[in-house]
């Protein structure tokens, strides 16, 4: 009981709390959150300013929500790799974080650009969100970011061995076979529909866009965990495929049982019911939140 007490009134953590590296750590993230909003606006040739305060634009903002939080998942992994040293070195961890957060912002950004060129391949991403103020493409995109996130931040958390040559490389595949996987994803997720995915996200459609977005940072999440775990390319394909599976198959489960009433794509299609899109959703984060406790 005492030991317990000791514990409660212990100063210790206090002073670890307050340590100054931290303080640098805190300030270094600020400061790229604010860089990956420049690379953004610039990369993506959206005055951000104008379309989140002027033109109130719902659409730009779930995007930039969803890219917001992404960025900060990424440096927080990069922080998580490269622990807070107490002596001399900590001014080179707080610069490979840096260097990490950067590359895994660029590849947050590239992963916005496979999916205007390859997932949402019938229109233009810029033009649904600038001109059309479409909010569904907006999920789509916050979906694909915080997924790829996600996965950056399991292979970034492997990079504390190895030269920098080939920590790049495996952050690289993970990536491409992060993307190939959302791609493979949302060409399946197509075939699922009784709809036109596309027409019907291109036609504003807000419960299509939030439906496949869930959709795809479930599969991010699975791919994450796999990544954390294992270094195996063979046993990642094997699970993406797996996992593709079962979330296809949620659909079938939420239409039979949590939707019992009414078709879940009449209801998306038709009625444009986002409420049946969340559901849907959550039951895909639901199922990969049970198949990676139960399998990972």
């Amino acid at each position: 009981m005492n030991e317990r007490i000791h514990d409660w009134f212990d100063i210790g953590p206090l002073y670890d709390l307050f340590l100054a590296p931290s303080a640098l750590y805190f300030l270094l993230a600020l400061i790229l959150v604010f860089l990956a909003r420049w690379l953004k606006s610039t990369f993506g040739k959206i005055n951000l300013n104008e379309e989140l305060v002027k033109k109130d634009n719902k659409a730009v903002a779930v995007e930039m929500a969803g890219f917001t939080l992404a960025v900060m998942i990424v440096i927080a992994s990069t922080f998580k790799s490269s622990p807070i040293a107490a002596d001399s070195v900590v001014w080179e961890d707080l610069g490979l974080s840096a260097l990490w957060s950067v590359i895994a912002i660029l590849l947050l950004l590239t992963s916005a650009w496979i999916n205007d060129r390859f997932l949402l391949s019938k229109f233009n991403n810029r033009k649904e969100l600038v001109d059309d103020r479409n909010v569904g493409t907006g999920a789509v995109i916050a979906g694909t970011y915080l997924g790829t996130a996600l996965i950056a931040s399991a292979s970034l958390q492997g990079t504390t061995g190895g030269s920098f040559g080939l920590e790049i490389l495996d952050t690289l595949v993970f990536f491409v076979i992060g993307q190939g996987a959302f791609i493979a994803l949302g060409v399946l997720y197509q075939k699922s529909c009784g709809y036109d995915i596309h027409d019907e996200i291109e036609k504003d459609n807000e419960a299509a866009g939030v439906a496949l977005g869930m959709t795809l940072l479930a599969m991010g999440w699975l791919l994450s965990a796999k990544i954390a775990g294992s270094d195996s390319l063979i046993a990642l394909v094997a699970w993406a495929v797996v996992s593709m599976l079962v979330l296809l198959f949620s659909r079938f489960l939420v239409d039979r049982f949590l939707l019992p009433g009414s078709s879940l794509d009449h209801e998306i299609q038709n009625d444009r019911n986002w409420g049946a899109a969340l559901i849907e959703g959550g039951a895909v984060l639901g199922l990969a939140l049970l198949l990676n406790a139960s399998f990972l």
